[in-house]
């Protein structure tokens, strides 16, 4: 058995790194996210500076510097590129897989617990926030780690789960501020409150106080110096326009009605998530403390992003790991469930799959860049047939296959995606096709509007111009560009010696980039 417990979590692991890190360094930097947080961190260690975040040379507000730091370490061992900006995105997302395990088989047993790894492995959702270069990864894992760490340090009355529950939460905060610390308290204290174990006596087992302390001393020192050396700015910001406004108004045009982020947790959470609603029923019946904990720590957080204004697929990540123990709870009694409602489940699934590719084949035809690649929807057939496959051993009772035929057609698809599917799509974004038109140290620019990842590629500060400038930046001797947008090119119209080098819509965007300069090619 010892050796048995040792093996199987390092099997995890390195499955769930294998699958997380599929071709993170064939794939450019291209979303607006991944530009500005990869180059913010590249930007940060050029400087050597490890407190305040800047983009294109300017303050950035938006996160704080978990991720960067984990990118500038990366950046150190690997050398500036796609594949070192998302390899601790990796990283994190096959230790969250790890913990999760760790955590189900630690309650629930190993079957329950391996079950849960095959649901995690399986989505590919999450699979896509693993490979991103964005601090979600990072806090995905920490709020999980806190909360897990919390149940093991209160149930079973050890003091060091308890600080490492103070620790992470620190970690949490300073990964992404304070969504890290506000909901993993409500969790607890409405789990505290339900099992009637809010008592004066179970708080001050807590430690809050030393417990608190531990707390500030990882998460505000930072917090403190980015505040002097910015004078407030940097604080100000992050929290009143990236924390309340964001809970208060939709921002960036990402609104909808509550029912979008259960929509969110379902899609995400495919192919195991159509059997979601038995799932829950099955949690429910059979529910312990453990079980209990789990529903408690899903429901405040879908709760919680389902009335926030600004609604976003990412931000229900985190329940990922406690709902996939829910259903590898549930899948480890499969046989006990309706046979009807298993069947039905699956047949929803090949039909959302096939939606899917058709769906995909009319996305890809109407989006100018890429309409010749429509045929690239049809790799998402291999779904469909992980369904049909699934209906076949489902039908002969054969419910292990049934699990797996679902399972491995849903990874393959991943690693399709990643290396065959994706790339090819990859390359029509602007940036990719106006990169090689800009002679290297030549002089570039922007007017108005720009793509964010020109920085990241070009590295270096890329300066604004205003209108009245245009001029004297095109009559210069050496080469110029300016990057801008199409709606923008009107004001170039009076100058002779402007010549547009190439105009490309962004792809699954109403922006349409373009690059001038005042010489042709």
């Amino acid at each position: 058995m010892g050796y048995r417990s040792f093996i199987i979590p390092i099997f995890i692991f390195i499955c769930s790194f294998f699958v997380f890190s599929a071709n993170i360094g064939g794939l450019s930097i291209y979303s607006l996210d991944e530009a500005k947080n990869s180059e913010c961190a590249r930007e940060m260690l050029e400087r050597g500076d490890l407190i305040v975040p800047t983009f294109n040379y300017q303050l950035r507000t938006d996160k704080p510097p978990m991720h960067y730091y984990f990118m500038m370490l990366s950046y150190k061992l690997f050398g500036v590129n796609e594949f070192s900006a998302r390899f601790f995105s990796s990283f994190f997302g096959a230790l969250t897989v790890l913990i999760t395990f760790l955590f189900g088989r630690r309650y629930l047993g190993e079957k329950v617990a391996f079950l849960s790894f095959i649901v995690l492995v399986s989505s590919l959702h999450l699979s896509v926030q693993f490979h991103m270069a964005v601090p979600d990864p990072y806090l995905i894992f920490f709020i999980n780690a806190a909360l897990f760490s919390f149940y093991v340090g209160f149930t079973e009355k050890k003091k060091v789960f308890l600080y490492l529950f103070y620790v992470l939460m620190g970690l949490g905060v300073l990964t992404k501020g304070p969504v890290a610390v506000v909901l993993p308290s409500v969790i607890i204290l409405l789990y505290l409150f339900i099992t009637k174990n809010l008592s004066l006596k179970n708080i001050l087992f807590l430690r809050p106080f030393s417990g608190l302390l531990l707390f500030l001393i990882v998460s505000l020192p930072w917090y403190v110096a980015v505040y002097l050396k910015t004078d407030g700015k940097w604080v100000y910001e992050f929290i009143f326009k990236h924390n309340i406004h964001r809970f208060s108004q939709p921002m960036e045009g990402h609104g909808g009605i509550f029912l979008l982020t259960f929509l969110f947790i379902f899609v995400g959470m495919l192919p195991f998530s159509v059997f979601i609603i038995q799932a829950v029923k099955r949690v429910w019946k059979d529910r312990n403390d453990f079980l209990l904990f789990l529903m408690i720590f899903v429901g405040v957080y879908t709760i919680f992003f389902s009335i926030s204004k600004t609604k976003l697929p990412n931000y229900t990540v985190p329940v990922y790991p406690s709902l996939g123990i829910m259903l590898g709870y549930y899948l480890s009694k499969i046989g006990l469930s309706g046979f009807k409602s298993i069947i039905s489940s699956v047949v929803f699934y090949i039909f959302i799959s096939l939606s899917a590719v058709i769906g995909l084949y009319f996305g890809i035809k109407n989006e100018p860049p890429i309409s010749d690649l429509s045929y690239l929807s049809f790799w998402f057939l291999i779904l469909v047939f992980g369904g049909i496959f699934s209906l076949f051993f489902f039908l002969k009772r054969n419910y292990t296959m049934g699990i797996l035929s679902l399972s491995v057609f849903s990874i393959f698809m991943g690693f399709v995606f990643f290396y065959k599917a994706f790339p090819p799509v990859d390359k029509r974004n602007p940036v990719m096709q106006m990169l090689p038109l800009i002679e290297k140290n030549s002089t570039v620019v922007y007017y108005r509007n720009f793509n964010p990842a020109f920085v990241f590629y070009l590295r270096r500060y890329i300066k604004p111009v205003e209108k009245n400038q245009i001029g004297k930046i095109l009559s210069k001797n050496e080469k110029v560009y300016i990057l801008t947008r199409k709606r923008y090119l009107k004001d170039f119209g009076k100058f002779e010696n402007a010549y547009v080098l190439k105009v490309v819509k962004d792809l699954f965007e109403k922006k349409i980039s373009a690059l001038v300069s005042n010489r042709r090619q």
